[in-house]
This record gives C-alpha cells, structure tokens and sequence, in this order.
C-alpha cells in the first residue's frame, strides 16, 4: 500500500477489453461516487499477472478500472463535421489505483473509434483534472449548471 492507503495495480500488468453496460453498471455501483451512467462505448481493465513487491497480487480475470464514453457527436460549429465523444466515467475498484489505467483505456476506445476529439467534465470540488492534463486534455473552462449542482471544469483532447 501507499501513503494514501491505496493497494497498486500497473496497467501494464492488465488487458483491455470491452464490457457489456451490465458489467459497466455493476462495476460503476460499486466504485463510483456518482454510480452508473448510460455509456454507448465501455471498456474495462482486467489483471493478467502481477510482477512483484510494489504491486498488490489479485487473482487474473478481476476488472480492476474502466471507462466509459458517449456515442460519436458531430460538432459542425468548427467548421467541417468532426465526431467528438465524451468521456462519461472512469472509476478504479475500490481500495486500488492503477498506474496508467485511464490511458490504457482510452488508447483502446481512441484505436477502436478513432474520433477527432474527446471531451470531459470534472468535478470541481473533487479534482482538478491533472489525470486528464497528463493524457493531454486541454483546459476548455469552468462551468456550472444547477442540475449539476456544482462546479464544472470542461477538458478536451483533439486527435
């Protein structure tokens, strides 16, 4: 465990592979403070091997993160009719942290779907978004809606 009490995982150790929305649903209850959300595209992250003293040992076969995004969207207001998608939820199980975890997954969906851009909300209150800056995500703003109920910051990825 680490110093925020956190067993390890690394993603290299894990495979991807996409997960039906009962999976999804199951896995996002269970590890994610706002639960399940409808996801057109979900992929989830499964323990191969474990490689030694740093990493927390769990059996193979055990979904360990995932993530799930929205269908393509055209957004013609640029100019040209790129499909954006968003990036609806990731979550980790319980407990745990995976090490290169999200750009596993999302180098999976980005190979699968190919889209011209990925888009985020983050929970103010709970982030930052430093995760998503270090996959490449740009800062768009900050935003907030009364049926969120909280402050928004909006990121993007073009490809």
């Amino acid at each position: 465990m680490d110093n925020l009490n956190l067993h390890t995982i690394f993603a290299r150790n894990c495979s991807v592979k996409k997960i039906s929305a009962s999976q999804a649903k199951d896995f996002f209850d269970a590890n994610h403070r706002m639960a399940y959300c409808t996801c057109r595209h979900r992929y989830g992250l499964f323990v191969e091997r474990s490689t030694g003293k740093r990493e927390t040992a769990l059996p193979a076969g055990t979904l360990v993160a995932a993530a799930g995004f929205s269908g393509a969207r055209n957004m013609t207001e640029s100019g040209g009719n790129p499909r954006s998608f968003e990036w609806i939820r990731y979550a980790s199980l319980k407990g745990f942290r995976v090490v290169g975890g999200m750009g596993k997954l999302m180098q999976a969906f980005v190979d699968d779907l190919q889209p011209d851009d990925i888009m985020t909300y983050v929970r103010s209150q709970e982030s930052d978004g430093d995760a998503f800056r270090a996959l490449g995500f740009d800062f768009e703003g900050e935003f907030t809606k009364e049926s969120w109920g909280s402050s928004n910051l909006k990121f993007r990825k073009n490809f």
